[in-house]
């Protein structure tokens, strides 16, 4: 068992190997185990503490009613897993996950697509005006149609590209072969850029070491966790393609069977996951001032650059806004956004910079 699950088992009385789901404590108060999927770690850029708070105060707020039996690396983390994921819980093989916004559309539900608009969630001041807005509950509401509840929709990080030469200008995109997460609408807007899409998970270092990979989106924190050194040696520091926002998911026949008082065990269990994302405060300047020693370096586009990677990837959000379920849902995403000041950039030493 890898450390951070010992600690949560030791913690919070997690199951391991449970068969049985419904069961009966020494005095006699009945407890059910909900079975949770992850493809990834709980918390892989040592940045993302959402899913930790969630597992934890199922049990917590439970009294111990409700109990969590996690696999984690799911499908061991296969470029498709994280939609598998959805598939699997949709399937009732699994009872909760926390899968980002970017796996849905792969698993045929389009109407979180508005989520991954290219360029249009650039921030985390951005995420959090949406994630406590009445459009994220919208947003989880159009999931029941799939056979899953929106219990909470979570800040996450931001994504940017990575890799072996400057991707400043639509020249410099071209011909790249980039790593996108088995998600139709990022591998539109890669197109739209001019590069070739790659569809690969976290073993993406062995593509590029392989030389069949040039460049990556991924959240700076990730990187530097992942010890990648100068693997890719040129990162866009004012880019942020997409945020990777999490949503906390339950099947819905799971959820149907749970009591009144279960449920809302469960739905405040995600509300503190979603409240702790909004409270915590992320830090991208000290994994870059880490990336910045191990070789990695920071480009900055200009105003007018910016404004031809939008102009490229507009018919990506064109065919997104013209859509019958996500477009509206766009709409009201871009209404909540309309008052955010613009792209998160990441401090990092002037010799880091080119």
């Amino acid at each position: 068992m890898p450390v951070l699950a010992l600690a949560l088992a030791l913690a919070m009385g997690l199951v391991t190997g449970c068969t049985e789901r419904d069961s009966a404590d020494k005095t006699g108060v009945k407890t059910k185990v909900l079975r949770v999927v992850n493809f990834d770690a709980l918390n892989p850029n040592h940045q993302s503490p959402a899913a930790q708070v969630f597992l934890t105060q199922v049990v917590a707020l439970s009294g111990g009613q409700l109990k969590v039996a996690v696999e984690s690396h799911f499908e061991s983390g296969k470029p498709a897993a994280e939609t598998d994921e959805i598939t699997a819980l949709a399937d009732g093989r699994y009872d909760l996950a926390w899968p980002s916004t970017r796996a849905f559309g792969a698993a045929g539900i389009t109407s979180l697509q508005a989520l991954e608009t290219p360029f249009l969630i650039t921030s985390v001041s951005a995420q959090r005006a949406l994630v406590t807005s009445p459009v994220a509950d919208e947003l989880l509401a159009t999931l029941r149609a799939h056979g899953l509840v929106g219990l909470g929709l979570a800040v996450g990080p931001l994504r940017r590209p990575m890799a072996s030469r400057p991707l400043v200008t639509l020249a410099d995109w071209k011909g790249v072969r980039f790593r996108t997460t088995n998600s139709r609408v990022q591998a539109d807007a890669v197109k739209a850029l001019g590069a070739t899409p790659v569809s690969a998970s976290y073993s993406f270092p062995e593509l590029v070491n392989a030389g069949k990979l040039d460049g990556v989106e991924i959240d700076i924190a990730q990187y530097d966790e992942n010890d990648l050194g100068d693997l890719l040696p040129d990162t866009t520091r004012n880019v942020a393609l997409w945020a990777k926002m999490f949503v906390f998911t339950m099947n819905a026949s799971t959820y149907d069977r749970l009591t009144p008082q279960q449920q809302q065990w469960v739905r405040q269990a995600a509300q503190a996951a979603v409240q702790a994302s909004v409270d915590y405060q992320y830090d991208e300047a000290t994994p870059a001032l880490n990336m910045c020693r191990a070789g990695v370096r920071f480009h900055d586009a200009s105003v007018r650059q910016l404004a031809d990677l939008r102009a490229a990837v507009r018919p990506v959000v064109d065919t997104i806004a013209a859509d019958p379920v996500s477009g509206p849902l766009l709409r009201k995403v871009e209404s909540v956004l309309a008052a955010d000041t613009g792209a998160d950039v990441p401090d990092v030493p002037a010799t880091c910079l080119r």
